[in-house]
């Protein structure tokens, strides 16, 4: 207590709600759990003051943590969120409740570790695995009382285990000591040993033990899936399979099912058959499948969770209150689903259908929900093709890119309606989906998985949940105007990210914008924590069909489709009559598209390397009449690159190094690193590696792989703003940014190293951003920065198997985003303006520009793609003009090698390419570090050190 000028005054500490100070007397409050500190009057009224606490930490719930259940949690919990110390810890647990798994002698399970033993034990009962039905309940201090060289393991097999060694055990010191008490699992409790006979006799089931053998199938599974079937779970179930084996009877003696009035009283839920008829079947509770548990990527009960969630937010957008009827947006989302499966094959090929099936008017499923409300009207509608979608990712198949296979699946869904944004929020989704459907027990929550994926939609969500204090409908109505697609998808994101660990308030935060942003969270949410973890579950009166549809998405795409159970081909066929699949002409893969990329990139790059700014008649003088046909000696050889190929190299080098940092510290500045493989570039154009390094590195020589190639070592006429700001950071370690620029040059020189930029992210911003920002590093125009950011968009969607047009809309739509934009734009326009006249020719080119400044070494570019057919004749007519040959022929070569492929490359050309195997090894190096198993060893961090 202090003296203020007002009166005697007190500073009590604003301590997180998650912190449980009665639970936990003795450890205190943690300093990290204080938010800050308030001043009050000493008659208990606060001030005004208020001093932050610069130690605070979030608690572990906010963080991503599952809610905790008993004590022992939440002290897992304060440890996760380093509230506490390891010891502070080993000390409150030893005096918390855990549950031990007997084994049939009654003693407890240990497990041999290497410094003796460790007692096995849970936190929580639902931790228990299920083939421990008999527990005790005791105190970790009991437990260990008589084992003083036992450790012990808390938890193995949730995710998050904690193993704590009999030396810290020992260290914590004498306590009160309380028995232990015996404690079945809930499956051999009192509730069910009554109930199974009675329902033996009630059904006349037989053999009598057919009820217990199913209720241990179904506490088995549900515990596969980490959840827990407590005793009335247990007899609904039973109830709902006897009156499933009764009416199995009646129907073999010829005998109509009767079924009861209120299905859900007596544990069962209706599906739907072929027919539309209903078909009553046992409820699971979203615990567990009826068909056991699959190995598979996705889990079961998370795809269900996904659908759930959805048609709960959907009913609450719409206006629902007691009852949640099926809401038009759901209807949309089954039927998608309904096209994805019958417009796929009995067995997944992964090839993507050539076209997808209509919505069959009169089927089962139009029928079965001809009682739903309308869809909503607007565009964002579109975006629930992302979880019709994201299952086929689950599909295992050699050689296919999954993630890409949903997403190309979706835009087949979308069809032409769709534009970037659409196309952008959808494979967002997507993404999302594929993280949070995981078969692990603990999947991370909604901001954790945003803050992986990245891109400015994440950052701006994850930049409102940190006020965490403030209001939450004000800060959802600051998103856009809760109408276009990327205000919803804003929304959705922003509710399932701030109140994730709330499902309800999540939920109904997202709601209140509307039907489709509420679906899009609570299936966010529902794909997360899965049926058991929804609110308002029961108030849905379609609560069987959506647990139908969805466990038949996770049976074809988790067991591979019809492959392994012949006998369900007809039963299928009937409920989703495919017809004859014919798959979509499939493009050259993403490897072949990236080398494809910079292989003609530098092809273009040498075959204009002669006759870089001769005029087209000097050009006809050296090659004859036709122009360039081929490669012309030049730099002592034939097939030599210049410094456009140096660049584009060091370029994805950088990329690669930054990929590689973060993954191993879990941060890294990629544009620092991409200026850093510039200034290894300017090494080997003959600047001393300490003046070229920068006061911002103490590295003493050049690392990595690409460097140790000799043959970059010589000057292929570099750009003199390249070369010249590239000295000045040697000398400053001050780069360039769009906010500062270092000049006012619009040079070629930052687009035409860009390409590889296309790489780092799929979010289309990112990718604009980090192509932009590269070239600013030497080009302060923004005609010479903002060309860059265009390009690596327009080859993300080219790599990506984008038609040109498409890839060139979502680039353009992400360049008048930008002041300064507008030299770019009109050069764009002129090139498709005189795309209309035809096949290219040297004096058309020329109408364009000399392309020796970005704005038209793009749209040069572009405009030749546009007008050829295949990569030879693109290449060839990108260098023969007036102009910067060498780098429009190597513009048009990233984009013509990443349409057609590595494969339609002239063989002739690639024999004689200069570094042909180091551009081809640094392309699958690329696609190494950003796939899904990029290497963790020395070699690999030797090979792209940390810059």
């Amino acid at each position: 207590m202090t003296e203020s000028g007002d009166g005697f005054v007190e500073w009590r500490p604003d301590v997180d709600p998650e912190f449980d100070e009665k639970a936990f007397p003795g450890l205190g409050i943690p300093v990290r759990a204080i938010r800050g500190w308030t001043q009050y009057t000493l008659f208990g009224e606060p001030t005004g003051p208020r001093r932050a606490n610069e130690q605070y930490r979030p608690g572990p719930v906010w963080r991503g943590f599952p809610v905790p259940t008993t004590d022992a949690e939440k002290l897992l919990g304060y440890l996760g969120a380093n509230w506490i110390s390891r010891a502070e810890f080993v000390t409150a647990l030893l005096d918390c409740e855990v549950l031990v798994p007997a084994l049939s002698t009654g003693e407890p399970l240990v497990r041999p570790v290497p410094s003796g033993q460790e007692v096995i034990a849970y936190s929580s009962s639902a931790k228990v695995p299920g083939r421990y039905p008999h527990r005790w309940r005791v105190t970790v201090r009991e437990l260990l009382a008589d084992r003083p060289s036992t450790g012990l393991t808390l938890d193995p097999g949730t995710g998050l285990v904690r193993s704590l060694t009999a030396a810290e055990l020992a260290d914590a010191g004498p306590g009160e000591r309380r028995p232990q008490v015996a404690e079945p699992a809930p499956e051999a409790g009192p509730e069910v040993a009554e109930a199974l006979p009675a329902l033996v006799a009630e059904f006349g089931v037989e053999p009598p033990d057919l009820l217990a053998r199913h209720l241990r199938y179904a506490v088995d599974h549900a515990r596969d899936h980490h959840f827990e079937l407590p005793p009335e779970d247990c007899v609904r179930y039973l109830r709902g399979f006897a009156w499933q084996y009764r009416n199995g009877v009646r129907r073999r003696a010829g005998q109509e099912p009767q079924w009861p009035a209120d299905l859900g009283a007596h544990g069962l839920i209706a599906h739907v058959d072929e027919d539309a008829r209903p078909r009553p079947v046992p409820w699971t509770f979203g615990k567990f499948s009826a068909f056991g548990t699959v190995a598979a990527r996705f889990a079961w009960h998370r795809i269900v969770g996904a659908y759930v969630g959805f048609a709960i937010g959907d009913a609450l957008g719409g206006g629902a209150t007691d009852s949640l009827p099926l809401g038009g947006l759901t209807r949309h989302l089954l039927f998608h689903t309904d096209i994805v499966l019958r417009g796929l094959p009995p067995v997944p090929t992964g090839e993507v259908p050539a076209t997808l099936p209509e919505p069959d008017p009169v089927g089962w499923l139009a029928v079965a929900t001809r009682h739903a409300g309308p869809a909503p009207a607007e565009f964002s509608a579109l975006l629930a093709t992302a979880l019709a979608a994201t299952p086929a990712s689950a599909v295992g198949i050699d050689g296919v890119d999954a993630e890409r296979y949903a997403k190309d699946i979706a835009r087949e869904l979308t069809g032409s309606a769709a534009d970037a944004e659409v196309t952008e929020g959808v494979e967002l989704l997507i993404s999302l989906f594929q993280a949070l459907l995981t078969r692990d027990a603990f999947a991370l929550p909604v901001h954790l998985r945003l803050r992986e994926i990245g891109g400015d939609l994440a950052t701006s969500t994850l930049a409102l949940r940190e006020d965490r204090d403030a209001d939450d409908v004000t800060q959802l109505e600051s998103i856009g105007d809760g109408r276009s697609v990327r205000s919803v998808l804003g929304r959705a994101l922003f509710a399932a990210a701030k109140r994730g660990h709330d499902p309800a308030a999540a939920i109904t935060l997202a709601a209140w914008s509307g039907p489709v942003a509420g679906a899009l969270a609570g299936a966010l949410i529902g794909a997360r924590v899965g049926v058991p973890g929804l609110p308002w579950v029961t108030k849905l009166p379609d609560l069987g069909l959506l647990d139908d549809v969805a466990s038949d998405v996770f049976w074809y795409f988790n067991r591979n489709g019809l492959q392994t159970e012949t006998a369900e081909h007809a039963r299928w066929e009937r409920r989703y009559p495919s017809g004859r699949f014919t798959a979509k002409p499939k493009g050259p893969d993403l490897r072949s598209r990236l080398r494809g990329s910079l292989l003609a990139g530098a092809i273009g790059d040498a075959l204009g390397a002669k006759t870089e700014f001769d005029s087209i008649d000097r050009i006809r003088e050296i090659a004859g009449p036709e122009g360039i046909t081929d490669f012309i000696p030049a730099y002592g050889g034939v097939g030599r690159i210049t410094d456009d190929t140096q660049m584009t190299l060091f370029t994805l080098e950088g990329l690669i190094r930054a990929h590689a940092q973060r993954r191993r510290t879990g941060s890294a500045d990629v544009v620092h690193s991409l200026q850093q493989a510039y200034q290894r570039w300017l090494h080997t154009q003959g600047v001393a590696w300490d003046r070229a390094r920068g006061p911002q590195s103490d590295v003493p020589a050049p690392d990595g792989w690409l460097v140790t190639h000799q043959e970059l070592f010589s000057r292929r006429a570099p750009g003199l703003t390249c070369f010249g700001e590239l000295e000045a950071y040697g000398r400053s370690g001050v780069r360039g940014t769009i906010e500062r620029p270092v000049n006012n040059s619009k040079g070629c020189g930052g687009v035409m190293r860009a390409a590889p930029v296309a790489l780092w992210s799929d979010d289309l911003a990112e990718v604009f951003r980090l192509g932009a920002e590269s070239a600013a590093l030497t080009h302060g125009h923004p005609s010479g920065y903002l060309s860059s950011g265009c390009f690596a968009v327009l080859v993300h969607g080219l790599l990506h198997g984008k038609p040109l047009l498409d890839a060139l809309a979502a680039a353009r739509d992400e360049l008048v985003k930008h002041p300064g934009h507008e030299e770019q734009s009109a050069a764009l326009d002129a090139a498709l303006a005189l795309a209309e006249q035809g096949p290219p020719t040297p004096e058309k080119l020329e109408t364009l520009g000399q392309g020796n400044v970005g704005e038209t070494a793009l749209s040069m570019s572009v405009y030749v793609a546009l007008t050829t057919t295949d990569a030879d004749t693109a290449l060839l007519a990108a260098v023969n003009h007036s102009g910067d040959s060498d780098s429009t022929g190597s513009v048009c070569g990233n984009l013509v090698g990443a349409m057609y492929g590595e494969e339609a490359l002239r063989g002739s050309w690639l024999e004689q390419l200069e570094l042909r195997d180091v551009i081809v090894g640094l392309a699958d190096d690329a696609l190494t570090e950003f796939g899904p198993d990029a290497p963790g060893d020395d070699r690999w961090f030797a090979r792209y050190p940390v810059d």
